[in-house]
């Protein structure tokens, strides 16, 4: 065919990208994008993985989800208007209000 040897090492960057777009696409098989390219499988298949991987970097979250995003100071006085806040602005029940404080917050309150 048209393939000779060293094809793959002289097909220029932006040939490089829409293979491996193509690919990724699915518009049509790896074998005819081969012999178009004068390439092997092997070739495309690499040039595949480094775009995913590309796109993969390009959409991960920017911080990771265990990471410390700030301290918080707990005092009495916050823990009153977290309290005043889950019975007003969220219309937290009674019991709601106190499940929260114990659960998430790790203090025991009187009903």
């Amino acid at each position: 065919m048209g393939r000779c040897v060293g094809a793959a090492a002289r097909l220029p960057e932006g040939d490089r990208k829409d293979l491996a777009v193509q690919v990724l696409l699915g518009s049509e098989p790896v074998s005819d994008l081969t012999t178009r390219h004068g390439v092997g499988r092997k070739f495309v298949y690499q040039q595949s993985h480094k775009a995913r991987v590309a796109l993969d970097d390009a959409f991960r979250s920017a911080t990771p989800e265990d990471e410390e995003l700030f301290e918080l100071v707990v005092t009495k006085a916050w823990l009153r208007q977290v309290i005043v806040a889950l019975a007003l602005i969220c219309r937290g029940s009674c019991r709601g209000v106190i499940e929260f404080v114990r659960d998430l917050l790790g203090v025991s309150m009187a009903a």
